[in-house]
């Protein structure tokens, strides 16, 4: 049965529906990565190359190889993520002590996803909503009608949930088709007043870099993995749309983003000073189109937040199914796939927590640490 999960999609339907579901929280990386990268180091030619092609091929070994490639190819009854690993190494193991080993790095990829899942709809709806200072007349806005206007949207998003992932996914899948259109014109056309840029792509780039910077290059490697949260989402979310459409989805995804984080390498190189880097690009390049290009960025964080909350109840789903989680009332809102699920008291939980951490954090790149940790230990 797992294996034909996927049969009620056509090929382009699925790819829609995986980008709304699965591919909002990677696809909304380039709004901080680089941001974040760059107020470390300085913008000189070499680092910022160096930086890109870390980029690039972090999206090539962490998200394709590890989690396309690899990681979808483990399932159990068509879903995916930490329980399921612990599953089918079970079945392989014969020590106790192995088995219990095993255990703790599940309890622990548990703890990490759900840090995760609270820790996406903050940073990214932040982000999103921190480019409204880059408005006309917006540029003195209180921090705290940031936080306001956040926390509104992240509440907004948590009360429609229970309508079901499906049909969140096709309401937010060509949304998100028309946010990654935008991300790969944007870097075509500031690749085009800097063509070199595309020279970064060559992994010996990301070698120099870090044998140039020695311990300062590994602390910058611990931000370049910002470009991969929400990598660890194909797997979670597998149960939800099936292998085939996710894996299709991100070669799409994947070219997007590469060429989106090309050009604000070029844009960094033409404008040294800038300091929120994405939103710069897009009112050089798209400026008579920047205040709806904006509304379509704080729309694709609200859908980012929806694959991270998609993959905490799939995790807590198979918690559940596998006795180690307490039981919750599940409601099941797909006549198609038994694994589209509506957890309540999940839902509130994460809305609370996440209100409570923007509160707290207050800006994006104050939750970027904190994010980095919840995604590397996720995907180690």
């Amino acid at each position: 049965m797992s294996r034909h999960r996927n049969e009620g999609y056509s090929f382009w339907e699925g790819i829609v529906k995986a980008m709304g579901l699965v591919f909002g929280d990677i696809g909304t990386s380039p709004i901080y990565t680089l941001t974040v990268i760059m107020a470390l180091i300085k913008p000189t030619e070499s680092n910022v190359f160096g930086i890109l092609s870390l980029i690039v091929w972090t999206l090539i070994l962490l998200v394709t190889i590890e989690y396309a490639w690899l990681a979808m190819s483990l399932e159990q009854d068509g879903q995916g993520g930490t329980v399921v690993l612990k599953e089918i190494l079970v079945k392989l193991l014969k020590s106790n002590r192995q088995i219990a080993f095993v255990g703790f790095l599940s309890f622990l990829g548990i703890s990490l996803i759900l840090g995760d899942g609270v820790i996406t709809p903050a940073i990214t709806i932040l982000s999103a909503v921190e480019g409204m200072r880059l408005v006309p007349g917006l540029a003195g806005m209180h921090q705290w009608m940031i936080i306001l206007i956040a926390a509104l949207i992240a509440i907004s998003l948590f009360f429609f949930q229970y309508k079901g992932t499906d049909k969140v996914a096709g309401a937010f899948g060509p949304l998100m088709v028309i946010w990654f259109i935008t991300l790969a014109v944007s870097g075509i056309i500031s690749i085009q007043s800097l063509p070199g840029v595309i020279k970064a792509v060559n992994p010996l780039y990301a070698l120099s870099f870090l044998m140039h910077n020695g311990i300062a290059g590994g602390l910058i490697l611990s931000e370049v993995i910002l470009c991969a949260t929400g990598g660890e989402a194909l797997y979670a979310d597998m149960g939800h749309l099936g292998k085939r459409p996710i894996i299709r989805a991100w070669y799409f995804v994947f070219l997007a983003l590469v060429i989106n984080y090309l050009g604000q390498g070029a844009f960094i190189l033409r404008h040294p000073e800038a300091q929120n880097i994405l939103f710069g690009m897009f009112r050089e390049e798209l400026n008579i189109l920047y205040i709806p290009t904006l509304i379509l960025t704080i729309l694709a964080t609200v859908i980012a937040s929806q694959s991270l909350i998609s993959g905490v109840y799939s995790i807590v789903y198979q918690g559940i199914t596998t006795r180690i989680m307490p039981w919750l009332r599940i409601s099941y809102t797909s006549s198609k796939l038994k694994s589209q699920i509506y957890l309540g008291s999940v839902n509130w939980s994460l809305m609370v927590a996440v209100v409570f951490i923007m509160l707290v954090f207050r800006r994006s790149e104050n939750l970027a640490a904190a994010y980095g940790l919840a995604v590397t230990g996720t995907i180690l």
